[in-house]
C-alpha cells in the first residue's frame, strides 16, 4: 500500500503509543488547539495530537478529525526519517538529493483523494475544521497546505507551504511569495502574459512527503521527485478534476483544493501568526478562486499550529541539510550543523568544527550566510567539544570562547525576510560569531571527569527510578 497520512498514523501509534494522544472532548477551532499546544510546550512535551471532535464557527461539530504536532518533536522527526537526532538534517538532504524518484501517474479510480468530488456550488471550504491559531489572525487559515503550481515554460511542478486565508467558501487568499519564490516566479510568468494561473492547495500526506515538499531546489525543480526520494517509493499522482489532465496532484493526499489565480489582481491578506513568533502583517496577495475540492471519505485534516514548535521544526531539518551540503565540501573541518529552534529554525546556524585552520571558522560563517540569505541571519562557529544541540553548551561557548571586537563579523544592509520584525521594513543585517579556540595556540582545558569513570557510572546503580521520576524537570 502506498504511504499516506493514515498509514503513518496507524504504524506510528502501534510502535509508539505513548507519543500519540487522542482528544475526545470537543475542541473549538478558534484558538483552543493552540492553547492546548502551548500548555504542552510549557511542559516540554510534543506528542502527536489527534482531535476527534472539532467545533467549527457557530459551535457546529465538523465531521472530520484534526491532527497536528506531527513534526514538532526532533526525536520523532528522526524516527520518521530513519535517522538520528544529530544527523537528521544531513540524512534528509541526502535522501532529497541522491534518492529522487520519478512520480507514478494512476487513475482516478485508484486514487483515495478522488473518493469525494465537489465542484461548483457544492464547494464549501468552511466544512473543513479550519483553525484560527492566534488571537490577531485575520480569520480561518489553511496552515499546512502545499500551494502547487507548474512552470509554464518547462512544465515542472513546484510546491511550497504557504498560508491560505479562507475568505469565502470558495476563495483563498494565499501568501505566494514574490520572486525569488518559485511559485512567485511561476505567477510572474503568467502575469506578464496576462494569463490566469492554475493552482492547487493540497493538505495531508505522509510526513516524509511533507519533508520532500520542503526541499530547497534549483528553479525549476520537481518536488514530486523529491517527495518520492523521501518516501522511498514513487509519489502517486492523478489528473486534477477541473484543471486539465496535464495538471497532476497527489493521489494519496487527504484533500486537494483546485482553482485558478487571477492574473495581476491582489487582495488584502493577513495578519497571521508566523514562524518567528510574531504576526506577519496585512499585505496584498493573490487569490485562489476554487473550482473543485476532492478528498478521501475518511479525511483527516492536517494542521500546523502557526508560530509554535511544529511550525518551526517542520522546516528546520531540510534547511539544516542544505547548509551541510553546501559547506562540507569547502570546509573539511566541519563536523556537524544545526538550525536551532531558539533561532526560529531558520535565522540561526550553528557550525561545529574540529580544529579549524586559521581563518576557516570566519570563512565558514560568511559562506553559511549565503546558503539562504533570506532566512539565515546569524551563524556561529564552535569547536567539536561543544554540543551544538545543547543551548547551555552553546551559550557557554559564546561566553568563554569569543571576544566580540575580534570574533564578530557584521554584514550591514543585507536582505532578510520581511517576517523578521527587527528589520523595521528596511534592509536587515547579517553576521556571525567565531566561538572556536585560537588555532595553534594553547587554551584552557574544560573541566570534567575521566571518560572511563563517566561511562561506568550509571544513575540507576545509585538512585531508584521512582526517586528519579519524582525530581522536577528544569531546563537551563
Amino acid at each position: 500500500m502506498a504511504k499516506n497520512l493514515h498509514s503513518f498514523l496507524k504504524e506510528y501509534e502501534e510502535q509508539y503509543p505513548e507519543d500519540v494522544i487522542h482528544i475526545e472532548k470537543e475542541v473549538d477551532t478558534d484558538q483552543e488547539i493552540t492553547a492546548i499546544v502551548e500548555r504542552l510546550e510549557a511542559l516540554n512535551k510534543y506528542p502527536v495530537l489527534i482531535f476527534e471532535k472539532m467545533l467549527n464557527e457557530g459551535g457546529k461539530q465538523s465531521q472530520y478529525p484534526l491532527v497536528t504536532n506531527l513534526l514538532a518533536s526532533r526525536v520523532r522527526y528522526a524516527r520518521i526519517c530513519n535517522s538520528t537526532y544529530e544527523r537528521l538534517g544531513r540524512d534528509v538532504h541526502r535522501q532529497l538529493i541522491e534518492e529522487k524518484r520519478e512520480p507514478q501517474v494512476i487513475s482516478s479510480e485508484e486514487s483515495p483523494v478522488k473518493e469525494v468530488v465537489k465542484t461548483g456550488d457544492q464547494v464549501d471550504l468552511f466544512e473543513l475544521p479550519l483553525a484560527i491559531h492566534n488571537t490577531m489572525d485575520a480569520g480561518r487559515y489553511i496552515a499546512a497546505g502545499f500551494f502547487t503550481t507548474y512552470d509554464p515554460d518547462s512544465g515542472i511542478d513546484n510546491c511550497a507551504i504557504q498560508r491560505g486565508w479562507v475568505k469565502e467558501k470558495n476563495q483563498i487568499r494565499a501568501l505566494v511569495a514574490p520572486r525569488p519564490g518559485h511559485n512567485g516566479w511561476n505567477l510572474h510568468k503568467h502575469e506578464i502574459k496576462n494569463q490566469d494561473m492554475r493552482a492547487v492547495m493540497w493538505i495531508g500526506h505522509h510526513p516524509l512527503a511533507y519533508t520532500g515538499g520542503l526541499a530547497k531546489l534549483p528553479y525549476p525543480g520537481s518536488h514530486w521527485e523529491a517527495m518520492g526520494g523521501m518516501l522511498g517509493e514513487p509519489l502517486r499522482l492523478v489528473a486534477s478534476e477541473s484543471l486539465g489532465d496535464d495538471f497532476l496532484v497527489p493521489a494519496d493526499a487527504e484533500v486537494v483544493i483546485e482553482g485558478f489565480v487571477e492574473a495581476n489582481k491582489r487582495y488584502a491578506e493577513g495578519p497571521f501568526g508566523e514562524f518567528p513568533g510574531y504576526y506577519g502583517g496585512q499585505i496584498i496577495n493573490p487569490q485562489l478562486t476554487v473550482t473543485a475540492v476532492t478528498h478521501r471519505k475518511d479525511l483527516i485534516w492536517y494542521d500546523i499550529v502557526a508560530g509554535h514548535t511544529d511550525h518551526l521544526m517542520t522546516g528546520a531539518p531540510p534547511l539544516e541539510g542544505m547548509l551541510w551540503e553546501k559547506l562540507r565540501p569547502i570546509f573539511p573541518s566541519l563536523v556537524n550543523v544545526h538550525m536551532p529552534l531558539s533561532g526560529t529554525g531558520r535565522f540561526h546556524a550553528y557550525l561545529q568544527m574540529k580544529n579549524p585552520p586559521l581563518g576557516a571558522a570566519k570563512q565558514a560563517i560568511l559562506q553559511a550566510l549565503t546558503v539562504n540569505p533570506f532566512l539565515i541571519k546569524h551563524a556561529f562557529a564552535f569547536d567539536d567539544d561543544v554540543d551544538i544541540f545543547s543551548p547551555r553548551d552553546v551559550m557557554w561557548a559564546i561566553a568563554t570562547r569569543s571576544q566580540w571586537a575580534r570574533d564578530v563579523t557584521l554584514l550591514p544592509g543585507t536582505k532578510q525576510t520581511a517576517l523578521d520584525p527587527s528589520r523595521l521594513w528596511g534592509p536587515g543585517d547579517a553576521g556571525g560569531i567565531d566561538c572556536t579556540r585560537p588555532w595553534g595556540e594553547p587554551y584552557e582545558q574544560r573541566v570534567g571527569v575521566d571518560p572511563e569513570i563517566l561511562e561506568k557510572t550509571q544513575l540507576e546503580d545509585y538512585i531508584s527510578s521512582e526517586a528519579l521520576a519524582g525530581v522536577s524537570f528544569e531546563t537551563y
